[in-house]
C-alpha cells in the first residue's frame, strides 16, 4: 500500500466515520425522538435508504424500497410499516445531520489550500436550482409559477471553490426570492472572499456590504442600472453650493454597446452604479458576437412563452452584450480575465446538473410530504459527501500523481462506491479506509496525465488547476501572467515535437 496515499485518506476516512457511523446516527436519532424503542429499522437504516443505497426514495414504490432495505440490510419491513417511518421525527433527524456535516470539515487538509493563494480567501458561488412537484404538494410547497405545476422545490447552495466545502444549503418553495436569501447569506462575510452571483442575486446594497466588509465581487449588471461618470465641470448655485444634479453624468449603455465591434471589451475605470445609490467600481461591457446575441434572444423569446412575460424593445437591443461590475483592481485582475473569473460561476451549475442526473433529486410522484422531505434531505447529504469526497481524490490525483479527472466521471464513481462505504461504516476505520484506497485507484486508472489534457484545457480549467498547484502566487495578475508564459512555452515545446 501507498503509505503516503493513506496518510492523506485517513482523516476522510475517520471524518466520514465520525459523523456517518451506526453509533453516532442512533445518538443523534434519539436526540430528534426518531428512535423510541429498540426495533429492526434503526437511524442506520434509514440513512442507508436515503443516501448510501442509491434509492429514489420519493419516486420508488414502498415494496420495492423495503425489498432493497432487506437485501442490503437484512431488514424485513411492511411498505406500510415502512411509509410510517418516514415521519416528522426522521424529517428532522435527516436534517440535522446534514447540518451537521455542513457545520464540520468533512476532511482535515480541506482548508489546506487557502496557502496557495494571498488574493482570494474564499471564492463564495451562490446559485439556485428549481425543480416542479406534484400539485398535491402546493399547500406546503408553492411554485413560481408559469407552468402547468402549481408546487415547486427551490435548493439555495452556496459554495466554495477553493476548498470544495458546501458554506450554506437550504432547502425552500419555488416561489421564494433568491435576493432576499443572498442578503441573508451575507452574515458571514469575510474580508478578501470572492463573490460570484447571477443577476437573480443582484443588489447594490448587498455589493456595497461587501466592499466595506473588504471583500470583493464580480456581478452582472441589470441593464436597467443606471451607470454614470464624474462630472468634472459640475453646476454652482450663486451662493458657491454645488447643484447636486450636476454631480454625476448618466451614460448610455445603447451608445456605448455601438461603438463595441462583436467579441471587443471595454472599461470604465471610475463608473458609479444607481440613480441613489452611486457605488463606486469598475464596469465591463462586452460585446457578443451574432451567434451568441441569437441564442440569447431565442432563450428570452422562449421565456416569454413559457412565462408570460413580454421584454421590453430596449432589453431585446441590450441583449448583444453582458455587462460586469467589480471591486477587484486591475492590478489583480485585468479587463479582458473579467469574464472569465466570472465563467467560474458554471462550477456551481456543474453541480447541479449532477443532482438531476445521477441523484434524480428532482424525480417525486404523488407520495406524502414527511416521505418527499425525507428524499430531499437524503439526497442532498449524498450530495454533499460526493462532492466532498470529489474534492479530495481529485486534489490527490493532481498532487501525487499529476493526473486529473472530470467532475462528471468523479462523481459517478465514487457514488458507485456508496454501498462499499456503508458496508465499510458498519465495521471499523481500517475497512472504510481499504475502500477509499480501492476508489482512488479507480480514479486513478481512469485519470488523464497533466502533459496530455492541458493543450485542451480552458481559461477556467486553467484557473481551477493553477489555484492549487501555485502556492507562489502573490498576485492574480501575476497568476495571469504565468499562464501566458508557461502557454507560450508549451506551444514552443509542442510545435519543435511536431518539426521532429
Amino acid at each position: 500500500m501507498n503509505l503516503s496515499i493513506l496518510d492523506e485518506l485517513q482523516p476522510i476516512a475517520e471524518e466520514l466515520q465520525r459523523h456517518m457511523s451506526p453509533h453516532v446516527l442512533e445518538h443523534l436519532a434519539k436526540e430528534k425522538g426518531f428512535v423510541q424503542r429498540k426495533s429492526k429499522y434503526q437511524a442506520q437504516e434509514l440513512v442507508a435508504l436515503c443516501v448510501w443505497l442509491s434509492q429514489q426514495v420519493a419516486s420508488t414504490s414502498l415494496t420495492q424500497l423495503c425489498s432493497c432495505l432487506e437485501v442490503s440490510t437484512g431488514v424485513l419491513i411492511s411498505p406500510e410499516g415502512l411509509n410510517q417511518r418516514f415521519n416528522v421525527s426522521a424529517v428532522q433527524f435527516l436534517e440535522q445531520v446534514l447540518a451537521n456535516l455542513l457545520t464540520q470539515r468533512i476532511h482535515s487538509t480541506q482548508e489546506i489550500i487557502h496557502q496557495y493563494t494571498t488574493t482570494f480567501k474564499h471564492i463564495r458561488i451562490l446559485d439556485s436550482t428549481t425543480f416542479q412537484l406534484p400539485d398535491k404538494f402546493s399547500s406546503h410547497y408553492q411554485g413560481s409559477g408559469g407552468s402547468s405545476h402549481t408546487a415547486g422545490v427551490k435548493i439555495q447552495l452556496e459554495y466554495d471553490l477553493l476548498s470544495g466545502k458546501f458554506l450554506h444549503v437550504y432547502v425552500g418553495e419555488g416561489k421564494e426570492n433568491d435576493k432576499t436569501f443572498g442578503s441573508a447569506s451575507l452574515q458571514t462575510i469575510q474580508p478578501k472572499d470572492l463573490y460570484i452571483r447571477d443577476l437573480g442575486y443582484f443588489d447594490l446594497h448587498d455589493l456595497q456590504k461587501i466592499h466595506d466588509k473588504g471583500a470583493y465581487y464580480v456581478s452582472r449588471l441589470k441593464l436597467n442600472s443606471r451607470i454614470y461618470r464624474k462630472n468634472d465641470e459640475p453646476e454652482y448655485f450663486q451662493n458657491g453650493t454645488v447643484k447636486k444634479g450636476t454631480l454625476y453624468i448618466q451614460l448610455d449603455t445603447e451608445e456605448l454597446m455601438n461603438q463595441l465591434l462583436p467579441g471587443q471589451t471595454m472599461e470604465i475605470s471610475e463608473a458609479y452604479i444607481g440613480q441613489y445609490q452611486k457605488l463606486p467600481a469598475r464596469v465591463i461591457i462586452h460585446r457578443l458576437t451574432r451567434k451568441q446575441t441569437e441564442k440569447r434572444l431565442k432563450e428570452q423569446a422562449k421565456k416569454e412563452k413559457k412565462k408570460g412575460i413580454t421584454y421590453k424593445e430596449r432589453s431585446k437591443r441590450l441583449s448583444g452584450i453582458n455587462v460586469y461590475i467589480t471591486n477587484l483592481s486591475v492590478e489583480n485582475v485585468p479587463t479582458e480575465h473579467i469574464h472569465d473569473l466570472y465563467s467560474l460561476r458554471w462550477q456551481i451549475e456543474i453541480l447541479f446538473k449532477t443532482w438531476k442526473s445521477f441523484f434524480q433529486i428532482h424525480k417525486c410522484k404523488e407520495i406524502k410530504k414527511e416521505r418527499l422531505e425525507c428524499h430531499l434531505y437524503g439526497q442532498l447529504i449524498s450530495v454533499l459527501l460526493c462532492s466532498s469526497t470529489m474534492f479530495k481524490m481529485r486534489q490527490l490525483l493532481l498532487d501525487k500523481k499529476k493526473k486529473e479527472l472530470s467532475e462528471y466521471k468523479s462523481i459517478y464513481m465514487i457514488k458507485n462506491y456508496y454501498l462499499l462505504f456503508y458496508q465499510g461504516l458498519k465495521k471499523n476505520i481500517q475497512e472504510l479506509l481499504k475502500v477509499f484506497l480501492r476508489l482512488f485507484y479507480l480514479l486513478d486508472k481512469n485519470g488523464k496525465n497533466l502533459t496530455v489534457t492541458r493543450r485542451k484545457q480552458s481559461l477556467i480549467s486553467w484557473v481551477l488547476c493553477m489555484i492549487v498547484r501555485c502556492h507562489r502566487i502573490s498576485k492574480l495578475h501575476n497568476f495571469f501572467k504565468n499562464i501566458y508564459l508557461i502557454g507560450l512555452f508549451v506551444m514552443h515545446i509542442f510545435n519543435i515535437v511536431v518539426e521532429i
